[in-house]
């Protein structure tokens, strides 16, 4: 015989709701929530993930004609093919050397840009500041390189004209076309361009922080220096960590719209990166086999990212601080 706490304790459980039951009433309880993210999900599944089935390209001896499913499947043999271009190994050396001066500068550069407009106490001077930085991003980079070549051209270019009168220069020197100038202005470019707007995350994070830290400090007698070093870099250390992650796992993408635009013949030793190589073989590789190295060197390009990033996330929790996932 059952007691009374027993057939109490077991009715209990029948009139208890299961976890499914559970699940479809919050379901439908945020049922509108879920319909506004549809449109969000087909998008991804059509742009991001149906497109992923083309991977398949770096596996096989790839012809339109034939499609996937009748195109020969060769393996690694593309890979083995990749490395051993000597096109392959020196977009892939500049590809590192340009994407790793662009973190080693443009990372710090943009944190020292975010501190110093915070420090900005004028409003208007602040907003002046904030607007000029931020307009050459809305630019394209179609436009930039433009600007840039006709600014530095050898005939009647800005640049040229000032470094002659001045005395620096004896003559005009044509500078997009010279291999040693390529890279500083590559890398000073996509400052121009890109720093003001880079320093909005940072400039958030900023704001962020309880002003009555300075406050404090300043009764204690520290100086803006020290008030940077020990509150305004302390508290945005999670965000400097978390868009450092990003930015290192980016490594192998050093830009393709800005090196496409701003490269040329006379400087593709020093400019050619795995972008605009991987498109220069899916366009005029001439034959069929264009396509199947194109998308190798897209799959070698990502898989690398994705390695990076794991990398940079692992030593992230590893040192205890924030991370993406």
């Amino acid at each position: 015989m059952t007691t009374l706490a027993e057939a109490q304790t077991s009715s209990v459980t029948n009139t208890k709701p299961t976890l499914a039951r559970r699940i479809m009433r919050k379901v439908w309880e945020q049922r509108w929530l879920y319909i506004f993210t549809i449109p969000g999900i087909i998008f991804f599944l059509l742009f991001s993930y149906y497109p992923m089935v083309g991977i398949v390209i770096a596996f096989q001896d790839y012809n339109p004609v034939k499609g996937y499913s009748g195109s020969e499947f060769v393996g690694l043999e593309n890979f083995k093919t990749i490395f051993n271009l000597p096109d392959f190994t020196n977009a892939l050396r500049n590809t590192v050397i340009i994407s790793g001066l662009k973190l080693l500068i443009g990372f710090p550069a943009t944190i020292l840009f975010a501190l110093l407009i915070n420090e900005i106490h004028q409003t208007v001077f602040k907003r002046v500041v904030q607007t000029i930085s931020y307009l050459p991003y809305f630019i394209s980079w179609v436009i930039a390189a433009g600007l840039w070549y006709k600014m530095l051209s050898p005939d009647g270019g800005l640049i040229n004209e000032m470094l002659t009168r001045i005395g620096i220069l004896n003559e005009p020197f044509y500078f997009m076309g010279s291999t040693q100038a390529f890279l500083p202005i590559v890398i000073f470019t996509e400052l121009w361009k890109n720093i003001g707007f880079n320093a909005i995350i940072y400039l958030a994070a900023l704001s962020g922080i309880d002003p009555h830290l300075y406050e404090v400090s300043s009764i204690d007698g520290a100086s803006r220096i020290r008030q940077i070093w020990h509150i305004a870099l302390p508290g945005i250390r999670g965000t400097m960590v978390l868009l450092f992650i990003l930015s290192a796992s980016g490594l192998m993408s050093a830009g393709f719209d800005q090196l496409w635009t701003m490269g040329n013949l006379q400087v593709q030793e020093v400019g050619q990166i795995l972008d605009t190589l991987i498109l220069s073989y899916l366009r005029n590789s001439g034959g069929f086999m264009g396509l199947s190295l194109g998308a190798t060197m897209g799959v070698f390009q990502a898989t690398v990212g994705l390695i990076l990033f794991l990398v940079c996330n692992f030593v992230a929790k590893l040192i205890k601080q924030e991370s993406l996932i």
